[in-house]
């Protein structure tokens, strides 16, 4: 993004400096619309050996540290690991980091522990959000207000969810300096109650998820009634704002009279800290018989419409498979210059619905639900 080459331009020179353990760089200034901001001080760290990378992050809050999840070939985007942890830097107040194997394709980002140890890891604690040049609706206003700067090295970012970022393509040998203003959920839990709550999932048996405000019944507990998609929730303080995941599975999560995809449901959260909680799925009343699309083997060719290939591109395609979930999906297609498609072959459980991930960015839009006899479809990627 524009910002950010400025900066790795503007400190080329300090980012080699630093790197040799001479000296260290001068300070950087931020530009925002008021008062400049002096970003801080970058510690000196050695680069790393031929085959590996070094990230550095600044993180006034930290509590429990940090850690990496990315496309990695093990815990592939498994927000539940966090064995690639940050260290902290000795000498370097708030500087963590950690060096890991060099990749031409990685993509990763920096996740907090929350403070609490009994609040359960996620996404809502990852790197702050930015403004998103490639988003209709960025979360972030402008650049001004990004959340996650690049201050030196080699490394620019992959954009998803209206802003959240990914840090790619960065040095063999390397060392990149990340400025973590702000997480996109401080990982500070507080034993506070929700006043307010929305819960999201697919509405109605929709492919498109949405969210729907809920009714405070009473002291931090909430109810909605609705037509159930068959999924998990995402339970935010408002809507569109820092999210919890909350699958079928989910240990706090309770599913009472057995309610299928398309019945009425009466969904509860009772906030326990802020959007950590238990939630409980209540039958209500049966609705229409959903056609059950049986199950079998089959190619599916997917139109990507707004990337151009390039030599190196993955597209992974992922679904309700019973042996991986969406997110560790490793079932790879294949590009077809010629028809300019990507392709995958196998077995798909019934009622099938499917997505794509193209260089670790999701498809836009909801799932394909696949309906026994269209197997194309496109995705635009986020």
């Amino acid at each position: 993004m524009k910002f950010n080459k400025l900066f790795i331009a503007a400190v080329a020179f300090a980012a080699v400096a630093m790197v040799s353990c001479e000296k260290k760089p001068e300070p950087i200034v931020v530009p925002t619309d008021s008062t400049d901001v002096v970003a801080p001080d970058m510690p000196a760290i050695d680069a790393p050996a031929t085959g590996k990378t070094t990230i550095a992050i600044y993180a006034e809050v930290c509590p429990k540290g940090a850690y990496l999840v990315g496309n990695f070939e093990e815990h592939n985007y498994d927000i539940n690991y966090d064995g690639m942890s940050f260290e902290a830097v000795p000498g370097a107040e708030n500087w963590y980091a950690i060096t890991i194997d060099y990749a031409a394709d990685l993509q990763v980002k920096a996740i907090a522990r929350p403070s609490d140890e009994d609040v359960p890891f996620s996404w809502s604690y990852q790197w702050g959000m930015n403004y998103d040049p490639t988003s209709a609706e960025p979360a972030v206003e402008d650049e001004k207000d990004n959340n996650t700067i690049i201050l030196a090295g080699a490394g620019t970012w992959a954009y998803e969810n209206r802003g959240e970022v990914k840090l790619t393509e960065v040095a063999d040998g390397g060392v990149v300096f990340i400025w973590v203003k702000n997480w996109k959920t401080t990982p500070v839990v507080e034993a506070k109650k929700l006043e307010t709550c929305w819960a999201k999932t697919n509405w109605d048996n929709a492919s498109d998820w949405t969210w729907k405000e809920m009714t405070k019944v009473g002291d931090g507990v909430f109810e909605v009634e609705g037509i159930w998609g068959g999924n998990g929730f995402n339970i935010a303080e408002t809507e569109g704002g820092a999210d919890a995941w909350y699958p079928t599975d989910h240990a706090n999560v309770t599913i009472e009279g057995e309610p299928a995809a398309g019945d009425k449901v009466k969904v509860t959260f009772t906030s326990e800290k802020g959007n950590v909680g238990t939630l409980k799925i209540t039958f209500l009343e049966k609705g229409e018989p959903a056609a059950v699309i049986p199950g079998g083997t089959g190619t599916f060719t997917v139109t990507i419409t707004n990337r151009e290939y390039a030599e190196g591109d993955v597209c992974i395609f992922t679904g309700n498979f019973e042996d991986k979930s969406w997110g560790d999906s490793d079932r790879a297609m294949t590009y077809d210059a010629t028809a300019g498609t990507w392709s995958w072959t196998g077995d798909y459980p019934e009622n099938f619905e499917y997505k794509v991930i193209y260089n670790g960015a999701w498809a836009n839009g909801g799932n394909v639900k696949f309906n026994g006899e269209n197997y194309t479809a496109e995705f635009e990627i986020q």
